[in-house]
């Protein structure tokens, strides 16, 4: 049974060059970053059960390439991506269940993110299994900063405007080597605009959205990924 469906505008981009923001201003230390943290799960939470519809094009070195794709979504924690050419042809498979993230092997376009980076550019905080809290900082404008160590030993960071993610940065030895940058629009589920940069690598995906469709579930086969 299907419920509705929403117009809605979302461009993830995969690019090579940084996007430097501004300086947030001095941070204060936040008292109690785990109660921070439970107030983000709460206005960030896993995605609705759903299907989205987009169309893509994507800019490599000596690659350009476009068509449409579909991204499917089932509570709490399960997401699948697949980009197809105008043909029909499939360019790219990945699934999401909980952090475990499976892409099809040999696939063309190697730009599926971490997983925790993947979750953040669905607007959905979710630092990821072994990733230790390290601290907070708070900024003026209503501007929430906290950071993870993970298993890698990289650092995490998410920026939160509102109780809205807004960015999270994925940085080795303190240089960010992966950004995701969120914009959002009063009652949208989705991020109106998530921006993914691969600030190491020469590629470019960008994702138009066309409609957000509730669903009451997907096929359970289609989470495995091969």
């Amino acid at each position: 049974m299907r419920f509705h469906i929403v117009p809605v505008t979302l461009g993830l981009i995969f690019v090579n060059n940084a996007c430097a923001g501004g300086s947030l201003g001095n941070p204060t230390p936040v008292s109690d970053p785990n109660g921070a943290v439970q107030e983000v799960r709460e206005s960030n939470p896993g995605p609705a059960t759903s299907q989205v519809i987009f169309e893509w094009d994507v800019r490599e070195p000596g690659l350009q390439l476009d068509g449409r794709g579909v991204t499917r979504l089932q509570s709490p924690d399960r997401a699948r991506l697949d980009l197809y050419m105008d043909n029909n042809e499939s360019v790219l498979a990945a699934s999401l269940v909980g952090d475990r993230l499976m892409a099809r092997e040999g696939t063309r376009l190697e730009v599926v993110p971490s997983p925790s980076m993947l979750w953040a550019s669905l607007g959905v905080f979710r630092p990821g299994a072994g990733a230790t809290l390290l601290g907070g900082e708070t900024f003026e404008g209503d501007v929430l900063r906290l950071r993870y160590r993970v298993v890698d030993g990289d650092e995490l960071r998410y920026e939160f405007r509102s109780g809205l993610m807004t960015r999270v940065e994925l940085r080795h030895n303190g240089d960010a080597i992966h950004r995701v940058s969120l914009s959002w629009d009063g009652g949208v589920e989705l991020p109106t605009e998530a921006i993914y940069r691969n600030l190491a690598s020469f590629s470019e995906l960008r994702v138009t959205v066309e409609t957000v469709e509730r669903v009451d579930s997907h096929p359970s086969d289609i989470w495995n990924v091969r």
